[in-house]
Parts: structure tokens; sequence; C-alpha cells
């Protein structure tokens, strides 16, 4: 494993823990939202750029896409 990919991991982590704060989910919750959204997909992109964002803009982005998909 290379340090980008813990770090990366350390960053999908970080994400996930705001994520179940924000919109109050546990951490089981928040985590399958993550993982089923388009938002990883992106992120998991190695040639997209969102990964280089703040956490809290990839977290509104998560909940925006929720609330979308929600609508």
């Amino acid at each position: 494993m290379m340090m980008t990919d813990v770090l990366i991991w350390n960053k999908y982590s970080r994400i996930i823990k705001r994520l179940a704060e924000q919109l109050n989910l546990s951490d089981l919750q928040a985590i399958s939202l993550f993982y089923k959204s388009r938002v990883y997909r992106v992120l998991s992109d190695k040639s997209s750029l969102l990964i280089t964002q703040p956490e809290m803009y990839i977290v509104d982005e998560l909940v925006e896409e929720l609330k979308y998909e929600g609508a």
C-alpha cells in the first residue's frame, strides 16, 4: 500500500464521520451512503481533483446529492 492510499483512506474516514455528525446518522449508515454515492465514485477516479478539496466541501457535495436523490 502506498502512502497516498493511506492518506486517502484517512480522508474518507473523516468525511464519513462528518457526514454522520451533520445528518445525525450512525457511522454504519454514513459509511453505506458514502460508498454508494456518486461523490465516492468521483473521489475514486484518479483523474478527478475532488479529493484535493476540503472535507467539508466534499460533505456538502454529499448532502446535496442526497437532497437531490430524495426530491
